[in-house]
């Protein structure tokens, strides 16, 4: 009786296997069309809040004035420019070592003006402050302020996962994944976890990378010290094949069991 039942097992198990085993296209391909009336040529908007600044970010600010020993005091005695020529050296993040800190009461302390408050400012903001005490020492002046670099982390299924700082104003979820390698086969894609900075504390926001419609999301901009979490497709978890090569190789393992299992009964 077994022998006769453990093929017929062995064959529903061999074709669950193939239907379940590798990861489906629809499980990988970004910017799908969910929405049937979006189509590709239409013009998508996003939604772009100006960032306000928070406890440890980097500002990195530059005043420049006709006056050479009052740049030189400006730069911190000079230092600045061999501080990022070591950091690109190095590899590290030049900003750190140019840039001024957010201290944990919300200021930035700059040579000559002193301590700044800027803390829930956004950039333009931020500038405009620094005007107001550069103004008290020159009429004509260069003032350049802005975000020393995007840091952030990408944990969980990435090819490449680690912590990136990104030299721009702005980064999308696509270009911070990109940065990291893209996500690998078994990347969950439709359930990407943002863990993101609040002034009041943090917040877990979960998007779908597989829906076109992320771009109009308030996530599609990657902010200052996000964390992205991609969990695990289930079928991983519970050890299944993520592609062909794999699955034919559970199988042949299932088949070679099963067929010693016949052979051992026979044996009997």
């Amino acid at each position: 009786m077994i022998q006769k039942l453990l093929p017929k097992a062995l064959f529903f198990l061999f074709t669950a296997l193939l239907v379940v085993g590798c990861v489906s296209k629809k499980d990988l391909v970004y910017l799908q069309e969910k929405d049937l009336a979006t189509s590709q040529d239409t013009t998508m908007s996003y939604q772009r809040r100006e960032y306000q600044l928070q406890v440890n970010d980097i500002v990195d600010v530059k005043v420049r004035s006709m006056n050479p020993e009052a740049n030189t005091l400006f730069d911190g005695g000079g230092n600045n420019n061999q501080n990022m020529n070591a950091g690109i050296r190095s590899g590290g993040d030049i900003y750190y070592m140019t840039g001024y800190s957010v201290n944990d009461s919300g200021y930035i302390d700059l040579p000559v003006l002193g301590l700044i408050e800027v803390e829930g400012l956004t950039i333009p903001e931020t500038k405009k402050a620094i005007r107001k005490q550069v103004e008290k020492y020159y009429s004509k002046y260069y003032l350049r302020v802005q975000l020393g670099g995007i840091r952030y982390s990408a944990l969980g299924e990435f090819n490449r996962a680690g912590k990136y700082t990104a030299l721009q104003n702005q980064l999308t979820i696509f270009e911070a994944i990109a940065n990291a390698g893209d996500l690998n086969t078994v990347a969950d894609r439709d359930r990407v976890q943002i863990i993101r900075q609040y002034p009041d504390g943090t917040k877990i926001h979960t998007i779908d990378l597989l829906d076109r419609n992320i771009i109009h999301s308030p996530y599609y901009f990657i902010q200052p010290n996000d964390i992205i979490y991609v969990e695990p497709l289930q079928r991983k978890t519970l050890g299944f094949g993520i592609n062909a090569a794999s699955t034919l190789t559970t199988l042949v393992s299932i088949l070679s069991s099963g067929l010693a299992l016949i052979l051992a009964i026979q044996g009997l």
